[in-house]
């Protein structure tokens, strides 16, 4: 399918050159809109009766085509605008010149801050008439000021505007890129004009850098598989504890003879068994040492065991329990106390 149609230039008996003689072309700086070529026609008495035709011109090239009904109409307003020293609409300046010449601003990178304007006026002066050369401002947060980059306002016609170059090389080494609205970037790489660098198709680290940018998304994109250890879930870790938990009691018998039952379960009392006879007994805690808090210890060094409460309940004689009152003898010299009878 052909997207691009390529035909001869328009001139000649393609052109109603008394409808051109009657057309102004504002050119806009950043910021300009059609509804701010309005305002400033309105403002210098120019109603909608004496338009004819109001148009705009390619993306970001700014600029805005007025036909006036009459060629008086057209000249009294240009005559009108060249007495003013600027024509601006909400801090944004306009020009208005006859059509067939046209206002570019030209954007010019790289030179240092330090050259001359002179020298910048002397080389558009090859392309139409230098109109202004200045600084572009800069502004980070709160901070402003101009930047090194100069912005050259020519007055040209369309076979002037194609002529000016992308770069101009200086001898001494130093090179300038200007850069134009509407106009097709260059590439830094291949010189070719319609790209730049990074989507350049001669540019290899450009492709392999966008190919691992692709990858990488990829990469994080995808899900992280897990280990067989992870895959195990909830249910079956707590099957598993479980089943180490219920294990049966184990018996043991320690020098005194006597036969400790212990359970793994935590939060039991363990019991204790002499000649068949039950005997109760605290839970022996044990101090863990440096790193080994929380975990079982292999062997005794890492274990301080603390004592344990042996208790044997006992058969009271009710004979015990009865009162026994005591008479002291204070007249005996050796204070002998007998029980009273």
């Amino acid at each position: 399918m052909m997207t691009v149609l390529h035909m001869p230039a328009l001139t000649g008996d393609s052109l109603r050159t008394e409808s051109m003689e009657r057309t102004v072309k504002a050119q806009g700086k950043r910021g300009c809109s059609m509804q701010g070529v309005v305002n400033v026609l309105m403002k210098n008495g120019v109603s909608d009766t004496d338009i004819e035709w109001l148009a705009s011109g390619p993306p970001g090239s700014s600029q805005y085509d007025v036909t006036f009904k009459t060629k008086d109409k057209c000249i009294s307003f240009l005559n009108r605008i060249q007495m003013q020293s600027s024509v601006s609409h909400q801090g944004v300046q306009y020009r208005f010149v006859k059509y067939g010449k046209q206002i570019v601003s030209c954007r010019i990178h790289w030179l240092p801050a330090f050259v001359n304007d002179k020298v910048i006026a002397d080389i558009f002066e090859k392309f139409g008439t230098v109109m202004s050369v200045e600084y572009d401002s800069l502004k980070i947060g709160d901070f402003s000021t101009h930047s090194g980059v100069r912005v050259v306002t020519v007055e040209c016609d369309r076979v002037q505007q194609e002529s000016i170059p992308h770069i101009i090389q200086f001898e001494c080494g130093t090179r300038a890129l200007i850069t134009m609205r509407g106009r097709q970037p260059l590439c830094l790489y291949c010189q070719g004009v319609g790209h730049v660098r990074n989507t350049c198709p001669q540019n290899i680290n450009a492709i392999f850098k966008e190919k691992v940018s692709v990858s990488e998304n990829n990469k994080d994109n995808t899900p992280e598989k897990k280990t067989d250890g992870e895959k195990q879930t909830d249910g079956e870790k707590r099957k598993e504890t479980e089943k180490h938990t219920d294990q049966p009691e184990q018996k043991k018998i320690d020098d005194e003879g006597f036969e400790t039952v212990g359970s793994k379960k935590k939060g039991k009392s363990q019991g204790r068994k002499k000649n068949g006879e039950n005997i109760q007994e605290i839970d022996v805690e044990t101090e863990v040492r440096g790193s080994k808090r929380g975990r079982k210890a292999d062997s005794n060094e890492d274990m301080t065991p603390m004592p344990k409460n042996k208790f044997k309940v006992l058969d009271i004689d009710p004979d015990d329990l009865e009162e026994h009152p005591l008479v002291i003898d204070l007249d005996s010299q050796d204070l002998v106390m007998t029980p009273a009878e």
